[in-house]
């Protein structure tokens, strides 16, 4: 019997990999007759043109695609079609029709790149007939809420969630760029078809806040505007949308106060020296916290808060705890001589709560003199924006001196779509090139390329790389949750 399963297996064995083998060769012998037939039809349908050529309205080709690059001097427009995501060129001369979305006539220095048309060409020559913008494209504008993960082939818009397919561009005008180059600090024109996106357009770009001579306001906060707040770290160098702004800082008990136009790929320099430095007010706090005998805590420090509590203007973390309910994490800001703030806690789940209570879960409320600190957040819930409990560090800022291997704070900023959190202290984030710049990851100074630093916590982060007499230069990475090393590289900056 063993004998006979020798010879049988080896036999069953080589009848299945013949058979697999006239297969594949069928099957690729049927591929190179399918092209040999396209080729022949072509090649009649040639002859036949030759011989008897054809009105050109005869062979018109009419899709929709999108704008990805122009050649005025030669006259020759690139495009990709929304339906195949090929791309192709056409020539276009004075006779091509340009149309807005109602049919008017338009120039095409108004079509940017990334603008989704309806075009029509001759399949013969390659001319551009006409193009006009497309009615079956949607736009969304002033897009600051976005989440884009190139990786996944995804952008989350609002709470809503679109394919990125590797077709899609990025531009600033008439000039590509690539995803890495948006921040979240951007304001962009999202264009696409059906549930995929096609083109960003930064409408808004940014520049920077350089900080200069700001040791006294080292554990401090900066304001920007309404929108931007965060503590204050050594020679800070902070993307900022483009615009005029009104720029504070606070630290014990002081102010200095600057106005500023940020323009973009610019450095503002804001150095404190030259800046009046004023003594703050004091306003006097009254906390209600429900229940009444958790802890409170005033930018860190355990604060009894049965009489009211003198803070100084500006802005200051608090954090309540007590065992068996949720903590509250929040930023406030003084601007009154009085004012009230009240505070609820959450028990946790599976907690028993002895007698129901009307207190409402884990919330802040607080007078017209006290204002939570805006956020520029850039989040997928609509409600995530104006939430009052934002996580705050309650421990003192640490700021590392320069040197060529340093820590990052290991702090939330609720002015950030991304934190500074270390997600593993054995891990490392290097940053190679270009060489000799500053490197600065969500505006931290970490020290000059080749350089290393713990790695992040997981999520998108801005590193900003700045370097004397070029263009300061910032790219958005996505870091990883896993327990490895991240290495980046980035291209050599411009001349100014």
């Amino acid at each position: 019997m063993k004998s006979i399963e020798k010879v049988i297996i080896p036999v069953i064995i080589i009848v299945i990999i013949t058979m697999l083998g006239i297969y594949y060769i069928s099957k690729e012998y049927e591929k190179q007759q399918a092209a040999k037939r396209a080729e022949e039809i072509q090649q009649t349908v040639d002859e036949q043109l030759a011989e008897n050529p054809v009105n050109a309205d005869e062979l018109i080709y009419k899709c929709s695609a999108m704008l990805v690059g122009k050649n005025t001097e030669e006259k020759k427009l690139k495009f990709i079609s929304v339906d195949n995501e090929k791309l192709f060129e056409l020539d276009y001369d004075s006779k091509t029709s340009i149309l807005a979305k109602h049919g008017n006539y338009i120039t095409l220095d108004e079509i940017k790149l990334g603008e989704i048309l309806d075009i029509a060409y001759g399949l013969h020559d390659k001319k551009l007939m006409e193009m006009k913008i497309s009615s079956e494209a949607w736009t969304f504008t002033d897009v600051t809420k976005f989440d884009i993960n190139e990786e996944e082939g995804r952008m989350d818009i609002a709470g809503s969630t679109y394919k990125l397919p590797k077709s899609s561009i990025v531009s600033y005008g008439d000039e590509l760029a690539t995803f890495m180059d948006v921040t979240n600090v951007d304001t962009l024109i999202v264009k696409g078809w059906d549930r995929k996106v096609c083109s960003v357009t930064v409408e808004r770009g940014h520049g920077y806040v350089r900080l200069q001579n700001d040791s006294y306001f080292k554990g401090g906060w900066i304001e920007i505007g309404q929108e931007i707040i965060k503590p204050v770290t050594e020679e800070m160098l902070i993307p900022v949308p483009e615009g005029d702004y009104h720029i504070r800082l606070t630290n014990r008990g002081y102010a200095a106060e600057e106005d500023a136009t940020i323009e973009r790929d610019k450095e503002f320099v804001l150095d404190l020296s030259k800046v009046d430095v004023k003594e703050v007010a004091i306003g006097h706090v009254e906390f209600t916290v429900v229940p009444d005998y958790a802890q409170l805590f005033v930018d860190g420090q355990m604060t009894d808060f049965e009489e009211r509590v003198p803070l100084e203007y500006g802005i200051h973390r608090i954090h309540v705890e007590l065992a068996g309910y949720k903590s509250v994490d929040t930023n406030i800001r003084i601007s009154d001589k009085y004012a009230n703030v009240e505070i609820a806690l959450e028990r946790e789940a599976g907690e028993e709560t002895p007698t129901p209570t009307p207190t409402p879960s884990s919330t802040v409320t607080t007078d017209p003199s006290v204002t939570t600190a805006p956020t520029t957040v850039a989040t997928n819930n609509e409600n995530e924006i104006t939430r009052l409990t934002n996580a705050v560090p309650t421990q003192p800022l640490d700021t590392s001196s320069r040197s060529t291997s340093t820590a990052l704070p290991s702090q939330t900023s609720t002015s950030d779509s991304s934190n500074t959190e270390v997600i593993s202290e054995t891990r490392k984030m290097y940053v190679e090139s270009p060489e000799g710049a500053e490197v600065f990851v969500d505006g931290i100074y970490i020290g000059i390329a080749p350089i290393s630093t713990i790695k992040p916590d997981k999520g998108s982060h801005v590193i900003t790389l700045s370097k004397n007499g070029c263009v300061t230069k910032s790219y958005t990475v996505s870091v990883s949750g896993d327990d490895r090393d991240v290495t980046l590289s980035f291209s050599e900056l411009v001349q100014q």
